[in-house]
């Protein structure tokens, strides 16, 4: 099973992670003779708070994709009123070292949001994390995410 291990960043549990276009996206871009984007790396903070992964709207842009439908999120700014949120097909791919990555899946659906301005472009939801086991070790100020 790989491992990364990071510091804890000043943002918070912060880990590298490739997004690309779904599988299927890719196979229909290339029977039709056109390119395929290449994958988005982007800071991916962990929050086991989230139901689901959140990507950078600017990311989703860099992509070329087109939205899969729409869900209803619950956000503490948004109360008890549910946001509507764009959601898309993605491969999440967590670089786990120098040549090393774990493809999450062909397609799992994330939502668009806009995350730069605090400094990341993605939120790794338990969605992903599910399939993996987190060490978060605030005293020695590591982070470790084994999938």
């Amino acid at each position: 099973m790989p491992v990364l291990t990071t510091q804890i960043s000043p943002v918070g549990p912060v880990v590298p992670l490739a997004v690309f276009v779904s599988a299927p996206r890719a196979l229909a871009l290339k029977a039709a003779n056109l390119p395929v984007p290449g994958p988005q790396i982007v800071r991916a903070l962990i929050d086991t708070g989230a139901t689901g992964t959140v990507i950078d709207a600017a990311v989703i842009q860099a992509l070329g994709i087109a939205p899969t439908g729409q869900v209803l999120i619950h956000t503490p700014s948004t109360g008890g009123t549910p946001h509507p949120c764009s959601q898309y097909d993605v491969v999440l791919a967590v670089l786990m070292g120098p040549s090393q990555m774990h493809v999450i899946s062909p397609a799992i659906p994330v939502i668009e949001s806009n995350l730069a301005q605090q400094g990341i472009e993605a939120l790794l939801g338990r969605d992903v994390l599910a399939g993996g086991a987190l060490w978060y070790n605030g005293h020695g100020g590591t982070l470790s995410l084994a999938f």
